[in-house]
């Protein structure tokens, strides 16, 4: 166990307790840390904007430790919030439908509602899968920051789960743009062998993929064309369930609700 990161833990939870803003020397008195230990600590917290100070020198959370709540309170939120519109578009589509956020380098399963015709598929809740060979791995990732995009294609494998998948950072980018440009990813047998996938991002209040969900059917049934053919009920299920969490698109010209979702688009490289 790291002394360190327990020790700087301390230091959170000082001042997420303490009511008000402290001093340094008010942190190391609390915390039984020497003040070098204690400086060294709070710079390196305030550098990572997990740890900010007032004009008088004082210090208190960061907006970071916000983030981090936001997306703890959304991920507990979401199959709860999404179930009803996930069941609505499952009996809609006739096929699976998934949810799924971003953990770490991969899409983490939350909730699966099987049609009654459903193929046996891998997927489990709870359960992980690769985001280069998912069609919610490539929603989420179509539509996030430039930046932090990057720095996720840097961290992917690209392991080959069928001949389909995308197996170069290259030809994942593109597949990315692409998806940016129709509003939704396809998974063209890509993940599991005759399972083909349609998926859209679900986006938070920031106008950032939060979540994405899918739509997934055997080969034999979910062909490519009708893949297309159910993306319009897939972007209207995946914006009621982003206007739950505070998501408004200020393009949206008052329809039925299955046009795509435009924002992401707009903001994806800022």
């Amino acid at each position: 166990m790291s002394r360190t990161v327990l020790k700087a833990l301390d230091v959170l939870e000082c001042l997420a307790f303490s009511g008000q803003p402290l001093s340094a020397p008010e942190v190391a008195e609390r915390c039984g840390l020497t003040r070098p230990t204690t400086y060294r600590l709070i710079s390196t917290l305030a550098a990572r904007g997990y740890v900010a100070s007032g004009q008088d020198g004082r210090y208190r959370l960061g907006t970071k430790m916000l983030s981090l709540s936001k997306r703890l309170i959304e991920h507990a939120q979401l199959p709860q919030l999404a179930r009803p519109d996930l069941e609505a578009l499952c009996q809609e589509a006739g096929e699976s439908v998934h949810l799924g956020v971003l953990e770490d380098n991969e899409v983490l399963y939350l909730d699966k509602v099987e049609s009654v015709s459903a193929a046996r598929m891998y997927s489990v809740v709870g359960t992980r899968n690769p985001l280069h060979s998912t069609s919610l791995g490539k929603a989420i990732l179509a539509f996030l920051p430039e930046v932090e995009r990057a720095m996720l294609l840097g961290r992917i494998s690209f392991t080959e789960r069928t001949q389909n998948t995308i197996t170069s950072r290259e030809e994942l980018e593109q597949s990315l743009a692409d998806i940016r440009d129709l509003g939704y990813a396809i998974d063209d047998v890509e993940n599991e062998e005759g399972i083909r996938c349609v998926g859209a991002p679900v986006l938070g209040n920031a106008g950032l993929p939060i979540a994405a969900i899918s739509i997934s059917g055997p080969t034999i049934r979910m062909t490519l064309e009708r893949a297309h053919e159910l993306s319009p009920a897939l972007l209207g299920t995946a914006r009621r369930i982003s206007e739950k969490f505070g998501f408004a698109d200020s393009t949206r010209d008052g329809g039925n609700g299955s046009e795509p979702l435009s924002s992401p688009a707009a903001i994806s490289d800022t």
